[in-house]
């Protein structure tokens, strides 16, 4: 068990003092723009943070924040994206508006922009953040901030505050789960799954004739004219994503039809009148003849060309099943009221490593990727894990994922940096029935079948040879079964202490057989830390609401507030447990009558192994 001391509230303020200035020293690239062209500007100043003995924070998290962490590191970060001249708002001051809007849990932008242009309920927001009257940011200046920086820079400065959270002593790196979540775009899914952008522009050829063919039939025909029935115009798919070995269906591009025309008023040729419809498709005199006019009920419209010489029979449509985030894509999960079923999301899935410290009992969020809700999320194991290695030189001991990720790179990766990956197998097409798996020699954990057809048992890995021993450990003396008991009597492993053995390989088998053997009590017992991702997951969909239903576009929108989420989260985190320890630290004091020099918060019992795998070099 650790001394928790050092995380009290007093302590932690000492050490936070000397790693701003740290941070300071290593992000000092000058803002171009003068300060006579500020709007707002951000300032450290270190508040007395007063926390109640029920645990609720004086001023809430957004003072407890803004208190603790100097932020004017992001001045420095963002400093290449804006340029000398021309007003604008300090980026940090905004930056921190849209962090203390999740803090504090508003449901909109909107009404968090009220609150800032409040004089009394946003006093201490604008305090924290440099802003002053009469320059109040309304919801635009906070996408224009968005549009600026981009999802890279959020990740830094994502990164930055991680490096705080380890200097502070809270990260090891030592666990790390990946898992990722899907949360929808603010776009209605339309039916197609296939849509890429030369769906904004079907060409159709030849449209005029067939217009004009099928109304002619109809006037020539009074018997088949019946206002308000549907002329629909289809063509095939021109998606190139579409599968070649499914037949391309057709899309309703345009669909028109015939009502009585208005005599008393008479049609102008106007873009909103019908008759705009008979000119274009060279019907006016006809349909004007039979007292009817051609209007449009369906179809978008994207581009035509038309002469006075030379008729151009060409048009362009856009496909009616084109949603309007074309970033967006449907991806799959298990329906949280019913895991039984598959719930589908149109949206987008973000993979975000956490880290688990054993030693204090926290789980904080790490790295974040953001990617399309149907891409495949076990290629972005690795980039999660570069993203650590590459900012702060660490790499873990233990790496944890589920099937998703259960890829050959994966695996190569983890052992390659020294860590231990433990992925849950996915069986994918093999045949995994009783009978062929003794046709193959090893069960669905790689544990190897003795010739007599017992199920071997572990017997240890080899870490030098990387692989796994299994033996029979003579189970055939107690089987009740008289084939395995007629076959033990000429077994020729018999005379061996251990009966049969068998090595099972990391080479040969790179995604089966793992430096903790999978079926045994000791890789259950590390598959249960895997659920800390999953907490993560939970907390910044229900604990904030930031991925429940968000209020984005676009995967460059998605990728910013996935940023945001794990940002909160950590910091979140961090705050529990300072106000925690600070809790228990003042009640040894109230005891003792004196600062006591060792604090201890009884947390989870670590099984011995799990200790030794992450203390080993």
């Amino acid at each position: 068990m650790k001394n928790l001391a050092p995380f009290a509230i007093g302590n932690i303020v000492k050490k936070i003092n000397r790693i701003n200035v740290q941070i300071k020293s290593k992000y000092h690239r000058p803002f171009p723009k003068p300060r006579f062209f500020w709007l707002s500007e951000y300032t450290y100043e270190h508040r007395y943070i007063r926390i109640h003995p029920d645990g609720r924070i004086v001023g809430g998290l957004s003072r407890f924040v803004s208190s603790l962490v100097d932020f004017s590191f992001i001045r420095s970060i963002v400093a290449h994206k804006y340029r000398p001249f021309g007003f604008a708002y300090d980026p940090v001051s905004l930056f921190l508006l849209e962090l203390f809007r999740y803090l504090e849990k508003y449901s909109s932008m909107k009404d968090f922009v009220d609150t800032i242009h409040d004089r009394d309920k946003g006093k201490h927001y604008r305090l924290y953040a440099g802003i002053n009257y009469p320059h109040l940011p309304c919801e635009g200046t906070f996408t224009n901030l968005k549009d600026r920086l981009g999802e890279e820079l959020y990740n830094q400065i994502l990164h930055v505050l991680v490096e705080v959270t380890e200097l502070l002593g809270f990260l090891s790196y030592k666990i790390i789960a990946t898992d990722g979540t899907l949360f929808p775009t603010n776009a209605r899914y339309k039916g197609c799954t296939y849509f890429c952008n030369e769906c904004n522009f079907i060409e159709f050829k030849g449209i005029i004739e067939n217009v004009r063919r099928k109304v002619l039939y109809r006037l020539q025909n009074p018997e088949k004219i019946v206002p308000g029935k549907e002329i629909r115009l289809r063509l095939p798919c021109p998606s190139p994503n579409f599968p070649e070995d499914v037949q391309r269906p057709k899309v309703e591009v345009l669909t028109l039809c015939l009502q009585q025309a208005d005599s008393e008023e008479p049609a102008t040729q106007t873009a909103d009148k019908p008759s705009i419809f008979n000119q274009i498709f060279e019907l006016k005199e006809e349909l004007q003849n039979a007292g009817l006019d051609l209007i449009l009920k369906r179809g978008l419209l994207t581009k035509f060309a038309m002469g006075d010489s030379t008729r151009t029979d060409s048009f362009f449509f856009r496909c009616p099943k084109l949603p309007s985030d074309m970033d967006a894509r449907i991806g799959v999960r298990r329906n949280p009221q019913n895991p039984n079923r598959k719930q589908k999301i149109f949206g987008f899935n973000a993979v975000i490593d956490t880290s688990v410290e054993l030693s204090l009992g926290i789980e904080l969020p790490v790295a974040c990727t953001t990617i399309a809700g149907n891409a495949e999320e076990g290629r972005h194991y690795i980039t999660n894990r570069k993203q650590i290695l590459n900012y702060h030189r660490k790499t873990s001991k233990i790496d944890l994922a589920d099937a998703k990720y259960d890829e050959h790179h994966n695996y190569e990766f983890s052992r390659s940096h020294g860590a231990i990956p433990i992925i849950d197998y996915n069986p994918r097409n093999e045949n995994i029935t009783a009978h062929a798996l003794k046709e193959r020699g090893y069960d669905r954990n790689g544990w190897p079948y003795a010739p007599c057809g017992i199920l071997t048992r572990p017997n240890g890995f080899d870490f030098n040879c990387q692989r796994a021993s299994f033996s029979c450990r003579r189970q055939c003396v107690s089987s009740k079964d008289p084939k395995i008991t007629e076959y033990a009597k000429d077994c020729s492993c018999w005379i061996n202490y251990h009966g049969f053995t068998r090595h099972m390989s990391v080479r040969q088998f790179p995604r089966l057989i793992t430096e903790v053997i999978r079926g045994t009590f000791r890789h259950q017992d590390l598959k249960k830390f895997r659920s800390a991702s999953e907490r993560t997951n939970s907390s910044a969909k229900e604990d904030f609401c930031i991925l429940s239903k968000p209020k984005i576009r676009g995967l460059k929108s998605a990728g910013i507030l996935s940023q945001m989420a794990v940002i909160v989260v950590l910091l979140k985190r961090i705050a529990r447990f300072i106000v925690k320890v600070t809790l228990a630290f003042r009640e040894k004091v109230d005891n003792n009558k004196s600062p006591p020099q060792r604090v201890f918060i009884q947390g989870p019992e670590v099984p011995k192994f799990i200790l030794n795998l992450i203390q080993r070099e």
